[in-house]
């Protein structure tokens, strides 16, 4: 080989080891103050002490940092069957990475993948960062603010970026969101001191323009997964509680490691006053029943066995008559909303649900309530969304020694909106000489819209168009009705699947008819039928359309929300609605 092509060789070489050397960085470096580290697929050399350990990966943490609240000192670092421990201190290289978990438009996770890892030592120690009142606390209201995009101090989804992979201890959390069946709960710091909307069950209210950043959820896996410790519901509180914060499916989480001792809240059971109820007023009760079916599905005729339930031995038939009977006072009317066919989410041509009504009628018989008679309209097999194969539907059970159904009165609104969605069920009851028209609702379900924290912001409700056109549908049998419904007294009440102040319910609250959201009656936040992700809110509503000689009182039974998924009956709570007639 001559000389000239030797050395043209070296400069080759010495060129591509320069390309593909490591860079010498921090952890916070690595981070940035971004979603996206300035060094993605670069290749990396970093150092710092494993605190959290999976089976293909682990977590390291920069006990130095850099001083900034905007980037974290901590990082995630993928390596199959490593074999490494909590407390290692390592030096890692790889290459920087952003990869999405699953979901859609969720936001990516730091890494470094493909990492070459040096053991340098064991048994350090790392101090977690403190959430509470002696260190770093949340922003209370925005999730998402464009104009202070990096700024932990007033963005929910950048404070939380800032603490990506980081050790952290929660003082003092209390529960306001229950433990549910993925393992999850979620809390909020200090008792709840310093956050806005916390309400009078001890959970935290959403409302408009607060969307509660302060929540964290907390993930449980492993043997924490089956300890009846964690069965938590709204307003227990923990001395603290230790992990690692993650990301997964569009919210920040904390796995957890180790928790404190937990205070139970007492939760007696929740009451309404039902003693001032008369004979000469009229009570219609509005209940979700979250998929109730009398049967225990057989594994052949299901997708999978996570579809199979037995509703009458779990107690939930019995759970439901209870509440019907002592907790609402037997109501004349009851309106439900999730019934399913009489053979659950089994895959049959089955879609009436009487043999679910009837199983009902005689628990609720059984528990001291009256002898109702229902009243339904079977659906389009698979046409109304829910659980495949329960052709969940809206029914009326009323009390015969109270009301009467109007004969011919009982009918479905019909319109394109209700594609693929429950069509609301309307009938007339006689009561007092009076003709009252009830209306029961079960909108289209929010599933599928973009998650809290994640690329879409804000995010969209996927259904919200079409749940506003339902309330149109509705609204134009309303005003079909003799007198525009106003001259009798009209009841729009279920689920709604909707806000209080979202379009849908304002539709239904203006304009003509003109109706009035009893909802809006209650303080903003205590409007609590339902726990999602940590957030207290109200989806179920009555509206009603009344004269001046007609007046209407709605009263929440908070037994459900408040609850773990191994405690409740639904994932709704029952609503009364007392309607007075001057005679």
């Amino acid at each position: 080989m001559s000389q000239f092509r030797f050395a043209l060789l070296l400069h080759f070489l010495s060129c591509a080891a320069v390309a593909h050397a490591a860079e010498e960085l921090t952890i916070p470096e690595i981070q940035g103050a971004g979603h996206e580290s300035p060094y993605l697929r670069s290749l990396v050399r970093t150092q710092g002490v494993i605190t959290h350990v999976a089976r293909d990966s682990f977590y390291i943490f920069d006990a130095v940092g850099d001083g900034d609240d905007a980037t974290s000192d901590a990082i995630l670092v993928r390596r199959p069957r490593h074999g490494y421990s909590v407390g290692d201190l390592v030096i890692v290289e790889g290459q920087v990475d952003e990869r999405p978990p699953f979901g859609d438009n969720v936001l990516p996770i730091t890494s470094i993948r493909n990492a070459v890892v040096q053991l340098q030592s064991s048994g350090n120690e790392v101090e977690p960062v403190i959430v509470g009142l002696f260190g770093r606390m949340p922003p209370t209201e925005t999730v998402y603010a464009p104009f202070a995009e990096g700024n932990p101090n007033v963005s929910g989804m950048a404070f939380y970026e800032s603490l990506e992979g980081a050790l952290l201890r929660l003082e003092r959390p209390v529960v306001v969101g229950p433990t549910n069946q993925f393992g999850e709960f979620f809390v909020v710091a200090e008792v709840g001191q310093q956050a806005t909307g916390m309400n009078s069950l001890g959970g935290i209210s959403l409302t408009p323009g607060d969307q509660n950043p302060e929540i964290i959820q907390i993930q449980l896996r492993g043997s924490l997964a089956n300890d009846s410790k964690f069965q938590v519901g709204i307003g227990d509180t923990f001395e603290f509680l230790q992990g690692i914060l993650s990301y997964d499916r569009g919210l920040y989480e904390l796995i957890l490691i180790e928790a404190g001792e937990v205070s139970e809240n007492p939760r007696p059971r929740h009451s309404i006053e039902l003693s001032d109820i008369t004979d000469s007023q009229l009570t219609i009760a509005s209940y979700n029943v979250q998929n109730l079916d009398p049967i225990i599905e057989a594994l052949e005729r299901v997708p999978d066995a996570d579809e199979i339930d037995d509703d009458i031995a779990d107690g939930v038939f019995s759970g439901i008559a209870t509440h019907i009977v002592q907790d609402l006072g037997s109501p004349d009317i009851v309106a439900l909303q999730e019934v399913q066919d009489s053979d659950g989410a089994e895959f049959s041509a089955e879609v009436s649900a009487d043999l679910t009504l009837k199983t009902l009628l005689e628990t609720i018989a059984d528990a001291g309530g009256p002898q109702y008679e229902s009243a339904s309209f079977d659906p389009e097999d698979d046409a109304v969304g829910g659980q495949p194969g329960g052709n969940i539907q809206v029914a009326f059970l009323y009390n015969p020694e109270r009301v009467a159904l109007v004969p011919g009165s009982l009918e479905t609104i019909e319109a394109p909106a209700f594609v693929r969605s429950r069509l609301p069920l309307a009938a007339s009851f006689e009561f007092a000489n009076t003709i009252v028209n009830i209306v029961n609702v079960h909108f289209s379900s929010k599933g599928g819209s973009d998650p809290l924290y994640g690329t879409v912001q804000p995010p969209s409700d996927r259904s919200l168009l079409q749940r506003t056109d339902q309330a149109r549908a509705v609204r134009s049998y309303l005003r079909e009705l003799s007198g525009s419904g106003v001259d009798q007294p009209t009841v729009v009440l279920g689920d709604f699947n909707s806000f209080w102040f979202e379009a849908p319910l304002l539709l239904l609250s203006g304009g003509v008819p003109n109706g009035k959201n009893l909802t809006i009656e209650q303080s903003a936040l205590e409007r609590v039928s339902y726990s999602f992700q940590g957030n207290s809110q109200a989806l179920d509503h009555v509206v009603v359309f009344l004269n001046g000689e007609q007046s209407a009182e709605l009263r929440a039974l908070h037994v459900n929300s408040v609850q773990p998924d191994s405690e409740r009956i639904s994932d709704h709570d029952p609503k009364l609605v007392i309607l007075s007639f001057d005679q």
